[in-house]
């Protein structure tokens, strides 16, 4: 992949995160940045200091948001005593944990609404039906990505 690419491919992938996930921009920058690291070692406070090229009370703000969602992590190597932040190993799980418990709740708030709608009109309005073939669709989606979150642990 050429540099201009790869620039490319990083600032496309900033604005996803940053929209996604409602980070703010330096957020979104350095979360990005360690997905970049193939290796997982992970960067120091200073190397992402340098990197970026702001103030450390707005990186350690970047840092601390992202830790306290679990998007990133922190080691401590042995050898060192600086700590190296990556992105959490567990990522994946995580999102799709997320992902899973809204669609569970929006499953069951549809069904609430269906039994609401059930009580007081024709249990066949279009509507209703409706409400029942999403509920449907819900359901499978939850069960494939049950499925996928115990791959995930079965793996790590």
């Amino acid at each position: 992949m050429t540099s201009t690419a790869k620039k490319e491919l990083y600032q496309d992938m900033v604005t996803f995160y940053g929209d996604l996930y409602r980070l703010p921009p330096l957020n979104a920058k350095v979360y990005v940045y360690m997905m970049f690291d193939p290796g997982g070692a992970g960067y120091t406070f200073d190397a992402l200091l340098l990197k970026f090229n702001v103030s450390k009370s707005s990186l350690s703000n970047a840092l601390q948001m992202l830790l306290q969602n679990r998007f990133i992590e922190y080691i401590t190597p042995i050898d060192s005593r600086k700590r190296q932040y990556r992105i959490n190993p567990q990522y994946m799980g995580i999102r799709f944990g997320n992902i899973l418990n809204k669609l569970k709740k929006e499953k069951e708030l549809m069904a609430r609404m269906a039994q609401c709608y059930k009580k007081d009109k024709a249990p066949n309005a279009p509507f209703i039906k409706s409400l029942d073939q999403y509920g449907e669709i819900l359901s499978k989606h939850i069960k494939t990505i049950d499925s996928t979150i115990k791959n995930l642990q079965k793996k790590n």
